[in-house]
């Protein structure tokens, strides 16, 4: 638990951070306005905003308001934690609701704020300013290095968006092409092509039919078409031919290295 107390208007006010979470003493706080945490606390308000923080802060209420009993001579303390303590604060004044945020913006991560006592806590106790610096360095540079990895990451989709747009409308469409119409593109015909494609062991022939060696089957480089046509004697028969796709055209390019 680390603990801190400030003056206002010569009226101490302790702020405490316990388990990650940050509380403020009402009782201290309603002091110099004369008055007692139970007043607002007691407001349907309040109990609106209590269930409001433990919803969104996942906590139970005991933990939104603590209160710890005295002695036999009172002194017991009652403390908000400070969502609930700048609506309090708010509660008593203004101009002290402002204060109030001023030492959580700088105490709630850090425990640390700049004003005098805090200095002399520092002169009082070094080893633990530099913990609570470093804290905050290794946070800062931790910041710097997620906008990094964010900012490569835009850059890498920036880069992979042609191709991706290749993928998704190009090679993921329903165009084919049989071999004499890639064999045309390199300007040679579709018997050179598949002879070519066979010396470096991407196809073989059988029963009439080029097929694909297995290392290059599944990748979706060709696709087949079957056809009807009439015989001589008046018969239908059908005829299995195997066409590239736009991936499997791709490949040959680069096969080729064209």
């Amino acid at each position: 638990m680390n603990t801190q107390i400030f003056q206002y208007n010569n009226n101490p006010v302790t702020f405490r951070m316990d388990n990650g979470l940050t509380y403020v003493s009402a009782t201290e706080m309603a002091k110099p306005f004369g008055k007692q945490p139970y007043e607002y606390l007691r407001l349907p308000s309040t109990n609106e905003l209590v269930k409001a923080v433990t919803g969104k802060s996942r906590i139970v209420e005991n933990q939104v308001v603590i209160k710890e009993r005295g002695g036999l001579g009172g002194g017991g303390t009652t403390w908000l934690h400070e969502d609930v303590a700048l609506d309090f604060a708010q509660w008593l004044s203004v101009d002290f609701r402002l204060w109030c945020l001023d030492r959580l913006k700088e105490l709630l991560k850090y425990g640390i704020t700049a004003t005098q006592p805090t200095i002399e806590t520092i002169i009082d106790d070094p080893d633990n300013a530099i913990k609570l610096l470093t804290a905050l360095k290794q946070e800062r540079a931790e910041r710097q290095r997620l906008a990094e990895q964010n900012e490569l990451h835009r850059q890498q989709l920036e880069m992979a968006a042609p191709k991706v747009q290749y993928y998704d409308t190009v090679l993921m469409s329903e165009s084919t092409y049989n071999t004499n119409n890639i064999a045309k593109e390199f300007g040679m015909s579709a018997r050179t092509l598949n002879s070519i494609l066979q010396s470096k062991g991407v196809q073989y022939r059988q029963g009439g039919q080029w097929l694909l060696y297995h290392k290059y089957q599944n990748r979706g480089f060709t696709k087949t078409h079957t056809y009807a046509f009439t015989r001589l004697d008046g018969s239908t028969g059908t005829s299995i031919q195997t066409v590239w796709t736009e991936a499997g055209r791709k490949f040959i390019h680069e096969l080729l290295g064209s």
